[in-house]
């Protein structure tokens, strides 16, 4: 059953600090009493349906929810079936060129010294999130410590490219093999994406042209990361590319804005940054968005915040963007 979602009296999202044309831009509250290791992720499926997932404490109780109206309402969250067997870490979720949707997560697990490490593992839905597999591990080795946090990039159906802590991998889901990427090089936690001209960009502030092989700097950069927590990158089907940047100090900052790249992640437009969640106070905890393309005229962004003090108390959120917002500041 879909619940509808009040909004939450939060500071409207500006342009350069300036309210626009008077919208209150507030999000929607998807789940409440938040903590731990919330990090939420999103997928919008080929009908539509906009999927999120997030940890409400922890690393047991991994929540699904659904949204079959672009955000605007969503279903209460519900325990994955398939991550309450194991302690775990929330990763991301992806859509597939078929049409299936990949959850990925990773498990914590201890050797045989009692000493802690995590490995991914994924399921697979076929039917727009509401049933999933049984999980796929990839491989694991003991003196490794592998977690991953972002979307894949689906190159081929045989080439998942995946960036893992430890190292960044192509992984062919029909053999379960593991190669390495490219130059070889690890590009942590940061995101990959890949524009509609084939070319990648990494978070780290890379692009590359050629598959991988060589890569490019990127100046300036936005800045998507934390004491190394990474964080929001979307390549958009008009051909920009979009990110969310923090603002101020602490490990959430007082507020986020989306910077966005028109030429192929050569150059970013920070002079027509768009402001979007500034509650006027730090924000509780990473927030850790993720921003998805609803559809030709929106983005939506999931994120949290774990301050106990605002209406509804601590909570994650759900954020509709008109991609006309995101226009240079000249032409609006």
């Amino acid at each position: 059953m879909l619940v509808g979602v009040a909004a939450l009296g939060l500071a409207a999202a500006s342009s350069q600090g300036q309210p626009l044309n008077g919208e209150d831009w507030n999000p929607v509250r998807i789940g409440s009493s938040v903590s731990g290791h919330i990090h939420p992720s999103a997928c919008v499926t080929k009908k539509g349906t906009v999927i999120v997932s997030y940890c409400k404490s922890e690393a047991k109780d991994l929540l699904i929810s659904r949204s079959t109206d672009g955000g605007r309402t969503w279903s209460e969250p519900a325990e994955s079936p398939v991550t309450t067997r194991v302690a775990m870490y929330p990763g991301a979720l992806t859509t597939l060129a078929d049409g299936r949707i990949v959850h990925i997560w990773n498990v914590w697990y201890a050797d045989e010294k009692g000493v802690k490490s995590r490995y991914p593992q994924f399921s697979l839905s076929s039917d727009e999130g509401q049933n999933w597999s049984e999980p796929v591990s990839l491989p694991k080795n003991p003196a490794e410590h592998s977690v991953l946090r972002h979307p894949l990039v689906e190159l081929a159906p045989d080439k998942w490219l995946m960036t893992l802590s430890d190292k960044t991998i192509l992984y062919n889901p029909e053999t379960a093999q593991v190669s390495s990427f490219g130059d070889g090089r690890s590009h942590g936690l940061e995101p990959i994406v890949r524009t509609v001209k084939g070319t990648l960009v990494s978070g780290l502030g890379l692009r590359s042209t050629d598959g991988g092989r060589t890569w490019e700097k990127i100046e300036p950069f936005p800045k998507i990361s934390d004491n190394g927590w990474r964080f929001d990158l979307v390549a958009l089907d008009n051909g920009w590319l979009l990110t969310a940047e923090v603002i101020g100090p602490g490990v959430g900052g007082d507020k986020w804005r989306f910077v966005v790249s028109r030429d192929d992640g050569k150059s970013w437009d920070f002079a027509s940054a768009l402001e979007f969640y500034n509650p006027g106070r730090p924000i509780g905890g990473r927030a850790c968005p993720k921003t998805v393309q609803l559809d030709k005229e929106m983005i939506g962004t999931v994120f949290y915040d774990t301050d106990d003090k605002q209406p509804g108390g601590s909570g994650v959120f759900f954020l509709r963007t008109p991609i006309a917002k995101l226009v240079p500041s000249t032409s609006n």
